[in-house]
């Protein structure tokens, strides 16, 4: 599951729609933290709504071979702290330190990494600018594509010889941390959603032609004058004409 700034509105959002999606059990465990930090509920209650929602929604669901898992994820929910974030605000001085990467790939992952540290910088107040990202999820989320592994470690330090991160020194930790974060200065650009980080920072730049989806409002690139879905809300909407058609066939 991409990273969610308003996870309370995110599982009302579920919960309304009946949305299991494509890793139920990170639904799952959002649905916890909501029940159990958001609407006070036990350990127990959490359980048994957690089932309630998979019954409803989850198709060939049987409870025997889920009930240790939304057990522990019921334990878990009040583990960590809901997050409620409306807005990652960015500084003009951040931008232009971004803008004076050598690429279009090192730009992206910039503002892809300085969004993830100024979104925990605001949930975690000890966090001092660290990314706490994976690097295979910044890359994707940046929409940086490389031919080979190693082609995202000497793009990490090309950034790092130049000074915009720095890596941890433990050899066991691959996380970095942002040096160009701005904390004076009032933001001028503020991302609301974490999914196309890469895209937003081309959108911003006025860098192609971007719209955004009808339904989910996920950012997507506009390659014809017909695209109004992102690939998920499009399948979904066959999916759906295809059991109207079959509903009516019966």
């Amino acid at each position: 599951m991409p990273v969610v700034l308003n996870e309370i509105k995110q599982a009302e959002m579920i919960l309304e729609k009946g949305e299991v999606g494509n890793k139920p059990t990170s639904t799952l465990f959002l649905l916890s933290k909501y029940y159990r930090q958001k609407l006070k509920l036990s350990e127990k209650k959490t359980s048994e709504k957690l089932n309630e929602f998979m019954n409803t929604n989850y198709k060939n669901y049987n409870p025997v071979l889920w009930e240790n898992i939304i057990e522990d994820i019921s334990r878990k929910g009040k583990k960590y702290e809901l997050r409620n974030v409306e807005s990652v605000g960015i500084t003009q001085s951040e931008l232009n330190r971004i803008k004076s990467a050598k690429t279009k790939n090192h730009k992206k992952i910039l503002f892809t990494m300085l969004c993830f540290a100024k979104l925990y910088n605001i949930t975690s107040p000890n966090n001092n600018n660290w990314v706490n990202a994976d690097i295979k999820e910044i890359f994707k989320t940046a929409r940086v594509i490389v031919k080979h592994r190693e082609d995202k470690f000497l793009l990490l330090n090309d950034l790092e010889s130049n000074g915009y991160i720095s890596f941890s020194s433990k050899n066991d930790n691959l996380n970095m941390k942002i040096n160009f974060i701005d904390n004076i200065n009032e933001s001028i650009l503020y991302i609301m959603d974490f999914r196309e980080l890469g895209y937003e920072y081309l959108n911003y730049i006025k860098d192609g032609n971007f719209t955004r989806c009808k339904i989910c409002d996920r950012l997507i690139r506009k390659t014809s004058k017909n695209i109004q879905y992102c690939a998920e809300c499009k399948e979904a909407k066959k999916l759906e004409k295809y059991i109207k058609y079959n509903q009516k066939r019966n």
